[in-house]
């Protein structure tokens, strides 16, 4: 038998090997049984859609051209990078790219944003938006990324986040969050 062919057998081998064991390091088992969405023993915020009726929009809550208008961008200049539980978009303004994320946690709180914040040492600001309690921070960007987090049904929040310096993103995340928690439809 050749050196080569013993090479390659041993390579497909501890190939085959590998993935087996990254196979096996990627599934686990879960106890409990599944339930349906809304179903068990948290309690659902049902009043949320009487209360700030924007919020129930997701990431439909402010259309692109709010956004594009909020950050300075064009709004032929925005697109949409991602919907889920969290929303992302980009947009290019005259300063150069924005990132700009929005969150709902229904279940989520002001006081664990707050803490969370804390943990990354954000210089974190108490302020009321719309007479909501809220908090702004700041990472230890160099280009002055800024969030706002609101007590809102839960903890509705905006983060922007300016790829080059000289962008009011904290104004920018602010304006975002006075539009979502207008209560006029």
């Amino acid at each position: 038998m050749s050196a080569r062919r013993v090479t390659t057998g041993v390579g497909a081998l501890l190939g085959a090997v590998t993935v087996l064991l990254g196979l096996q390091g990627c599934s686990q088992n879960v106890e409990g049984t599944a339930v349906k969405a809304g179903s068990g023993d948290t309690q659902r915020n049902d009043n949320s859609e009487r209360q700030y009726p924007n919020l129930l929009k997701e990431c439909d809550v402010l259309t692109q051209d709010i956004l594009a208008k909020t950050v300075g961008a064009d709004p032929l200049d925005i697109q949409s990078t991602f919907v889920g539980a969290i929303c992302r978009w980009q947009a290019l303004n005259p300063s150069g790219l924005v990132d700009i994320t929005r969150f709902w946690f229904e279940q989520g709180s002001l006081d664990n944003e707050r803490s969370t914040a804390q943990q990354l040492n954000y210089q974190i600001e108490s302020r009321a938006v719309n007479g909501v309690p809220s908090i702004v921070m700041k990472p230890n960007d160099p280009n002055g990324a800024c969030g706002v987090a609101s007590d809102a049904a839960g903890v509705v929040g905006w983060w922007v986040n300016p790829q080059a310096p000289g962008i009011d993103a904290c104004g920018m995340a602010i304006k975002l969050m006075e539009l979502t928690l207008n209560t006029n439809n």
